[in-house]
C-alpha cells in the first residue's frame, strides 16, 4: 500500500517526466523565409509562400498563420517537402493565396512558436517565438512583379577555424535589381529577439579570429552578391542569423525579403573543398557557352558538385557532373547554355555552385561546402546588314537593316560618327563613350530604316545600331558592324597646324584642297576668301585674306596668341568673285594639362571634319621648359582607338618627373577622311603647353597674435549702473599674423585661412573657419564674449595648406555684484534688487530668495539682471527683514568647468511702504 510520501513523490516524478518532455516537443523551427508571386489575371492577387526548417527532433509540422498586413491572417497547414541535412532537418511549405483590397505596401508575416532549443546567440532559443516578415509594393505604375525566391536551403554546416560561406540563390523572374542587407531575428512584429548578438559580438568568443589567423574575425553579408560571410566561427553550436534581400526597379525598392537561418558550427576534423568556377562573362543569343565547373577536397574525401540555381523554364542549361568518384578529391562539371531572346536582361544570371565533400565512417562525420557564384549577362544578338545609302544632292544617308531576330526587343537606337572607330564589343552592349559615337536618334524595333539629314559636306560618317529590350529586365544588344558614307564636297580642309606658341608672335599654317576642275568648269575665276574666329569670340568671323588665287591652297596666319587662344578657319570657295561653297568650321589642336602629384596627363581636342581618332598614332613631346626649341623628345606613340586623345606621362625610366620642375609638351596629331580622293595621313602639330606636377609642398605656418583684453579698462563700463541693455555690449577680438622668417620657408603664400574655436584644442576638427583672405589680419567682431582661440593656416595657389600657426587664446575677466540691501518701496531709489554694476561676460543666472525658515521665497533663472521687486512667488509683497539668496551664474569662460560660480549672501529689505517725511 502506497503511502501519502510515495504518492507525492511518484507524482512529482511525473510532472517533471511530463515538463521536460513538453520542454523537448515545442523545440523545432531552425530557419525559414517568406516569399510572394502574382497568379491569375487580377494585379492584386497573390501566391504566399513560407519555407520552414523542422528540427526533426522536435514536435512535428503544425499549423502556422500568414498575416497579409492588412488586418487579414490565415492559418495554413504545413506540406511535408522532405527531410535535408542527412534527415536532420524537415522541409515544410506552408502556401495560401490571396486578394490585396489595393496597389500600396503590404507586410506579409508569418509567426509560430518556437525555435529549436540551445541557439547560442539567443537567450532560451527553445522558448522564443519564431518571426518572418517580407514587404512587398503593389503599383501597376512599375509593371506586375513578384518578389525574389531564394533557391539555397538555409540550414547550413560550418567548422571551427574554416571561413564559412553561404549564398541565398536569389532569383528574380522579372530580372531586377537585388541588393542584401543584415538585420536581427525577430520574435514578432517589431520585436526583435531578447538579448540577440551577431555572431562577431565582441563581447562572445565566437569569432576570434579568420581562417588566416587575423584578428578580429569577420561577419557580414555582400550586399552586392549576397555571399553570407563569417570567417571564421571559434565555437561549436547553433547560431542563427537574419537578413533581408531587397528588389529594386528603376531605383525603387519594391519588395523586401526576410531569411531567418541557422548556422550550425561543429569541430572537425576536414578541410573544406574549393570551387574553381569561370570569370564572369556573357553570352550573346545564338551562341553556346561552354566551360568547365572545378571541385577540388584538399583531404582527398569524396566530392560533390552541383549547380544551386535556376533560370526562367525554357532557358535552363546543361550542367553534367562528370561523375570522377569514389573518394579521389577531385571532380568537374560540364556547363552548356545557349538561352534564347527571352533570357535578355540587364543584369547577369546568378549560377550558384556548391562542392560538398562526404568523410567516410559514419553520418554528420563531416559535410562541408564551399559556394561560389558564376555570373553570366545575356545579351541580344546584334543587328544584321546594316546599309548607309547616300543622296548627295540632298545630302542626306538613308540606313536600313534586317527585322530583328528577337521579338521582346522594344526599340532599335542608332549612333554616328564623324569617322571611323574599330572595337570589339565581347560582352559591351549598346555603343561605349570611348568610341566617340554620338546618339542620334531611335525607332521602333519592327522599323528597319532611318534617314539622316543633319549633315555636313567633306565629312565621312560611321554608323552603328543596337537593340533595348523592354523592361522590366531590360538588356541591350551588341552594336552592329559599323557602316560609312562619305559625304563629298567641292573641296576640303586639310590643315590647321600650329608653327609657333607664342602670347604675340604665334604662329598657324591653314592648308585646303584644290576643287575637282569639272565641278567648277563653269567658272572663269577661282579664289577662295580666308576667316578665322577664335573660341573666346565664337560667331565672329574676320576675313583675314581675301581673293587667293586658285592654286594657293597655303596661308600662314602670324602674330597671333596661340598660347592662350584656341583658334579656328573657314574658307570661302569663290567663282568669278560669287560664293560657290564654304569649307567646314576647323580648329586648331588644342592641348590641355591635368598634372596630379606624380604624372602629367595632358589631352588634346580639335572639332575638324576628318577623323582625328583613325588607326594612325599620335605622337606626343616632352622638354624641360628651360631647354632650346632643338631638344623636345619623342616619349611616345598613343593609340586613339583605344585610349583616346590623352596620355599620362609618369616619367618612365630613366626619367623621373620632378616636383618643382616646369616640362613643355606639345603634340603631332594624324588623321584621314578615309577616302582614297584625299591624301592621308593629315598631320597637325598642338601648341606647346607648360606644366609641372601637382605641387604637394605647403607653405610654413605664419606667426599669428592675439591683441589681449586690457580688463583694467573695463571697470569704467563695470561702474556703469545696470540697464537693460548693458550686458550686450559687443566685444571683438584681434588678429594678426606673419609669414613664416624662417629661412627654408621659400614656398610662396596666396592667401590665408583663420580659423576659431570656442575652447582651447590641438585638434584642427574643434575649429570653424572663420575667413579665407590675402590680408594678414582679422577683427572677429559683435561677439558677446572674447573667449576662444585662433590658428591661422597658409595656402599656396594649388590649395596646399600649412599646418595649423601657434595657437592663441584668451579668456574673459567675468564680474557680478550683488549688494546686501534694497528698498522696494516705488520711490524710484533701489526698488529693484540687481547687480551692483553691469554683469560682464554672464550667459544665466539662477537666482533664489529664502526667508529664516528655508522657504522657498522668490525664483528668476530669465534675467541675468535678476530684478526681484521685492515680491514672493504668489506675487505679494514680502515683509521687511532679512533674506537669504543662491545665485548660480554661468559665464563666458574660456574653459567649460570655469564656466559655473554660485553665489550666497543675504538681503535686507528694507521697507515696502513710503512713509511722510517729517514736517
Amino acid at each position: 500500500m502506497l503511502t501519502i510520501k510515495k504518492i507525492l513523490f511518484t507524482f512529482f516524478l511525473l510532472s517533471l517526466n511530463f515538463l521536460l518532455c513538453f520542454e523537448a516537443s515545442a523545440t523545432h523551427i531552425r530557419a525559414g523565409d517568406l516569399s510572394v508571386r502574382r497568379i491569375g489575371n487580377s494585379s492584386l492577387e497573390y501566391e504566399i509562400t513560407v519555407f520552414l526548417y523542422r528540427d526533426f527532433e522536435g514536435i512535428p509540422a503544425q499549423a502556422g498563420e500568414i498575416s497579409f498586413g492588412t488586418g487579414d491572417s490565415e492559418s495554413v497547414n504545413p506540406q511535408s517537402q522532405g527531410f535535408i541535412n542527412d534527415g536532420t532537418t524537415e522541409v515544410l511549405l506552408y502556401q495560401t493565396t490571396y486578394i490585396f483590397p489595393s496597389p500600396g505596401w503590404y507586410d506579409i508575416s508569418y509567426l509560430e512558436s518556437n525555435r529549436n532549443d540551445n541557439v547560442l546567440n539567443m537567450d532560451f532559443s527553445g522558448a522564443t517565438p519564431f518571426y518572418i516578415e517580407s514587404s512587398f509594393l503593389i503599383n501597376p505604375i512599375l509593371g506586375l512583379n513578384s518578389s525574389p525566391v531564394l533557391l539555397i536551403a538555409p540550414v547550413d554546416k560550418a567548422a571551427i577555424g574554416q571561413r564559412f560561406i553561404h549564398n541565398p540563390g536569389a532569383f528574380d523572374a522579372e530580372g531586377d535589381s537585388l541588393a542584401y542587407r543584415m538585420t536581427i531575428c525577430k520574435q514578432g512584429k517589431d520585436t526583435d529577439v531578447e538579448n540577440y548578438r551577431f555572431p562577431n559580438n565582441p563581447n562572445e568568443n565566437w569569432t576570434e579570429m579568420t581562417e588566416d589567423g587575423d584578428t578580429p574575425g569577420q561577419f557580414y553579408i555582400d550586399p552586392i552578391t549576397g555571399d553570407l560571410v563569417w570567417d571564421a566561427p571559434s565555437e561549436a553550436g547553433e547560431y542563427n542569423v537574419a537578413f533581408f534581400v531587397d528588389e529594386f526597379r528603376d531605383g525603387e525598392i519594391i519588395s523586401s525579403v526576410n531569411r531567418d537561418m541557422q548556422i550550425v558550427v561543429e569541430d572537425y576534423d576536414n578541410e573544406r573543398p574549393e570551387l574553381i568556377i569561370p570569370n564572369d562573362t556573357c553570352i550573346v543569343v545564338g551562341d553556346i557557352l561552354l566551360d568547365t565547373i572545378y571541385a577540388i577536397d584538399p583531404d582527398s574525401d569524396r566530392v560533390t558538385l552541383s549547380l544551386e540555381t535556376i533560370v526562367p523554364p525554357n532557358d535552363e542549361p546543361d550542367f553534367r557532373v562528370l561523375g570522377l568518384q569514389p573518394p579521389n578529391g577531385y571532380e568537374e562539371g560540364v556547363f552548356t547554355w545557349s538561352p534564347s531572346c527571352g533570357a535578355v536582361r540587364e543584369l547577369p544570371y546568378e549560377f550558384t555552385f556548391k562542392a560538398k565533400d562526404e568523410r567516410q565512417g559514419g553520418r554528420n562525420i563531416a559535410e562541408l561546402v564551399d559556394l561560389k557564384t558564376w555570373r553570366v549577362t545575356v545579351v541580344g544578338p546584334p543587328p544584321q546588314n546594316l546599309n548607309a545609302e547616300l543622296d548627295e544632292g540632298l545630302p542626306q544617308i538613308t540606313l536600313t537593316w534586317d527585322d530583328y531576330t528577337c521579338e521582346n526587343a522594344e526599340t532599335m537606337v542608332i549612333y554616328r560618327k564623324k569617322g571611323s572607330f574599330e572595337f570589339d564589343p565581347v560582352c559591351e552592349t549598346g555603343i561605349p563613350d570611348y568610341t566617340g559615337y554620338e546618339y542620334l536618334g531611335e525607332v521602333p524595333i519592327d522599323e528597319t530604316t532611318y534617314i539622316d539629314q543633319d549633315l555636313e559636306r567633306g565629312t565621312n560618317y560611321c554608323y552603328r545600331i543596337y537593340a533595348v529590350f523592354r523592361g522590366p529586365q531590360g538588356g541591350e544588344s551588341i552594336s552592329s558592324t559599323e557602316v560609312c558614307s562619305f559625304v563629298p564636297d567641292l573641296f576640303y580642309m586639310t590643315n590647321v597646324t600650329v608653327d609657333e606658341t607664342d602670347t604675340n608672335s604665334g604662329q598657324i599654317t591653314i592648308r585646303w584642297t584644290q576643287p575637282d576642275p569639272e565641278l567648277v568648269d563653269d567658272y572663269n575665276v577661282i579664289t577662295y576668301d580666308l576667316y578665322r574666329t577664335t573660341q573666346s569670340n565664337l560667331g565672329t568671323m574676320t576675313l583675314i585674306e581675301d581673293n587667293i588665287s586658285e592654286s594657293d591652297t597655303t596661308y600662314i596666319d602670324q602674330i597671333l596668341n596661340t598660347t592662350q587662344e584656341d583658334y579656328a578657319y573657314q574658307v570661302t570657295l569663290k567663282g568669278d568673285g560669287d560664293s560657290i561653297s564654304s569649307s567646314i568650321l576647323t580648329t586648331q589642336v588644342r592641348l590641355g594639362a591635368a598634372p596630379s602629384s606624380e604624372s602629367i596627363t595632358i589631352n588634346w581636342k580639335a572639332d575638324v571634319p576628318w577623323n582625328l581618332t583613325s588607326t594612325y598614332l599620335h605622337y606626343v613631346y616632352r622638354k624641360l621648359a628651360t631647354e632650346d626649341e632643338s631638344d623636345y623628345q619623342l616619349i611616345d606613340s598613343v593609340s586613339t582607338q583605344t585610349s583616346g586623345l590623352s596620355y599620362t606621362d609618369t616619367g618612365a625610366e630613366p626619367f623621373t618627373l620632378e616636383e618643382l620642375t616646369e616640362y613643355n609638351y606639345v603634340v603631332q596629331t594624324f588623321g584621314s577622311y578615309e577616302v582614297p580622293l584625299i591624301r592621308e595621313p593629315l598631320e597637325n602639330w598642338s601648341q606647346e603647353i607648360i606644366t609641372s606636377l601637382l605641387d604637394t609642398i605647403p607653405p610654413c605656418p605664419p606667426v599669428l597674435t592675439l591683441d589681449l583684453l586690457n580688463c583694467d579698462l573695463l571697470p569704467q563700463i563695470g561702474d556703469i549702473s545696470p540697464t537693460e541693455d548693458c550686458i550686450s555690449d559687443s566685444f571683438e577680438n584681434r588678429t594678426s599674423w606673419v609669414n613664416n622668417p624662417d629661412e627654408n620657408c621659400t614656398e610662396p603664400v596666396a592667401y590665408y585661412k583663420l580659423y576659431y574655436s570656442p575652447r582651447p584644442s590641438d585638434s584642427k576638427e574643434d575649429y570653424i573657419l572663420l575667413d579665407s583672405l590675402t590680408d594678414l589680419s582679422f577683427i572677429h567682431s559683435d561677439l558677446v564674449s572674447v573667449a576662444g582661440c585662433y590658428a591661422v593656416t597658409a595656402l599656396d595657389v594649388n590649395g596646399n595648406e600649412s599646418d595649423f600657426s601657434n595657437i592663441e587664446c584668451q579668456d574673459t575677466c567675468p564680474l557680478f555684484e550683488l549688494p546686501n540691501a534694497f528698498s522696494p518701496n516705488n520711490d524710484g531709489i533701489n526698488d529693484f534688487f540687481t547687480p551692483m554694476k553691469c554683469p560682464r561676460f554672464v550667459k544665466e543666472v539662477d537666482f533664489k530668495v529664502f526667508n529664516r525658515w528655508g522657504e522657498l521665497m522668490y525664483e528668476n533663472n530669465e534675467d541675468p539682471l535678476i530684478n526681484w521687486d521685492g515680491t514672493n512667488t504668489n506675487g505679494n509683497p514680502v515683509s521687511p527683514g532679512v533674506y537669504y539668496y543662491e545665485a548660480e551664474v554661468s559665464f563666458y569662460r574660456l574653459e567649460e568647468s570655469q564656466e559655473t560660480e554660485r553665489f550666497k549672501g543675504w538681503i535686507q529689505v528694507l521697507t515696502n511702504e513710503v512713509k511722510n517725511a517729517p514736517k
